[in-house]
């Protein structure tokens, strides 16, 4: 089933689509009467042995009260599958993290120490997780801390339950470059050291961006995992701490006997030498020089008058959107007014593939037919649901703090928002000097021509702007920018 921004599942209202794979979809919900926010997890298979899995490894995830899991509050009956009521959590996995992010010292410790002291308990509960990877940890920013909670329980398992079931022929489960060597042979017949296999495989790819074992499929995967082979983590990051490379040494031992025997004594390894291990990373805003987007919809006002319901949960959807995007590429919220944002980047990079997945996320989402019939959000070539003006622009601002809240002002700022004012929905629209530190590959994902020189309302001096536009959306077309050209 497709749900959109709107739609009842019981008493849940979906607020967006969080993301779809393989096995299941997930949406952001709003609890109807608490006002409380959930995920749901939406099976995409009628499958019989997938719902057992699923109601199993829920009744597993809703025992463990931590904040470092993932809780499942609920399993409702939709059209004969069962659906998961999650915890929400704001923030991005970890293979995002590591893809789109800079990760330093400071911040792989205080994920590790989050990941031990979640598994840990989760041990302490005589669970095997079996499934521990980058994808199944999300980093929590609620409360402007990174905190790991583990997530997908549907391969988890409670100690001394294998040996007593009966099967015919071994099963082999899990993702390949996750595994310990015994899991790839039978995966019912494991302990916790598999857990501690596939934690230091996580904290080698946290501190790399590769994976220690991988391979064309997962046979050739296999073989590397069951020889316990693979380069060694101070071959890769030459600086790494010496601690970093003991304990993930010690737990990539082919043998599970051979190997560290539990999370606390692989933290012990990890933290050696340290006085005070991090409780968790603070996420604070950029200082210096940074790159600022501004960004408000076309047409929210028009929509607002003909259809405030619609209106609504479509804006909804649109902020939780911009939010997902944000938490996955390292962005602040600097503020909103109205359906306007102002976020900041450490790097132009970083905000220009903002800018690009906000496109493709606003115009793959599962709009409502009611929204799609409005003129604001109709379908057309490269278009299809609420359209988005963004404006991007580096420099260095003057930055004050407001109660815990960091906000901008100076000229960058003003010609920052005055590049995303000249711009149509559906356009990003960067200035010439911030598009010059595009990397390779975000170049070859986005079609872009250069506009020229334009003077902007208010601001002396011309502006050179490019506009960027996604390969996949480059049908779209706008009209000429709201700018004097010079």
């Amino acid at each position: 089933m497709d749900l959109f921004p709107g739609s009842l599942v019981e008493r849940y209202e979906v607020v967006s689509r969080l993301g779809s794979g393989h096995m299941a979809t997930t949406y952001h919900v709003r609890h109807s009467v608490l006002d409380t926010h959930h995920a749901l997890q939406v099976p995409n298979q009628h499958r019989r042995g997938l719902f057992k899995r699923l109601v199993a490894g829920a009744r597993i995830q809703a025992k463990l009260r931590h904040p470092g899991v993932v809780s499942c509050t609920d399993v409702l009956d939709v059209e004969g599958s069962p659906v998961l009521v999650l915890d929400h959590v704001q923030g991005p996995n970890l293979d995002q993290l590591v893809r789109y992010q800079r990760l330093d010292e400071r911040r792989i410790d205080a994920i590790a120490a989050g990941l031990f002291t979640a598994v840990d308990f989760i041990h302490a509960n005589s669970i095997i997780h079996r499934h521990l990877k980058p994808k199944n940890v999300i980093v929590d920013l609620a409360h402007g801390r990174e905190v790991p909670r583990i997530t997908d329980f549907t391969l988890a398992t409670q100690t001394g339950t294998m040996a007593m079931a009966k099967r015919t022929k071994p099963r082999v489960f899990g993702t390949a470059s996750y595994m310990p060597p015994e899991q790839t042979y039978d995966s019912d017949l494991v302990g916790h050291q598999a857990d501690v296999w596939a934690v230091a495989c996580i904290l080698y790819y946290l501190a790399t961006g590769h994976e220690a074992f991988g391979g064309p499929d997962a046979e050739a995967t296999f073989a590397q995992v069951r020889s316990g082979h693979y380069t060694l983590l101070k071959r890769v990051v030459p600086n790494a701490p010496d601690r970093w490379a003991k304990a993930i040494g010690f737990s990539l031992m082919v043998e599970p006997d051979d190997r560290i025997q539990s999370i606390a004594e692989l933290a012990a390894v990890w933290f050696d030498g340290v006085d005070q291990r991090p409780l968790s990373a603070a996420a604070s805003a950029p200082v210096g020089r940074v790159t600022l987007v501004f960004t408000d919809i076309q047409g929210s006002t028009q929509l607002w008058e003909a259809d405030p319901e619609v209106a609504r949960t479509s804006l909804a959807a649109h902020d939780a959107v911009m939010r997902k995007a944000l938490h996955q590429h390292g962005g602040y919220e600097v503020k909103t007014e109205g359906d306007a944002f102002m976020v900041a980047f450490e790097s132009p990079v970083s905000a220009l593939r903002f800018c690009v997945q906000v496109q493709l996320e606003l115009h793959r989402h599962p709009w409502s037919d009611r929204l799609l019939a409005r003129p604001e959000a109709a379908e057309g070539a490269g278009y299809r649901g609420l359209r988005v003006r963004m404006g991007v622009h580096e420099g260095t601002p003057e930055c004050r703090r407001h109660g815990g809240k960091a906000d901008y002002y100076g000229p960058m700022v003003n010609r920052a928002a005055r590049i995303s004012g000249a711009g149509h929905g559906g356009q990003i629209l960067v200035s010439g000097e911030t598009w010059e530190k595009a990397d390779r590959a975000l170049r070859a994902a986005v079609k872009e021509t250069s506009l020229g020189n334009f003077q902007l309302r208010g601001l002396s001096g011309a502006q050179d702007l490019v506009e960027i536009v996604p390969i996949e959306l480059e049908e779209r077309s706008f009209p000429p920018i709201k700018a004097d050209p010079t």
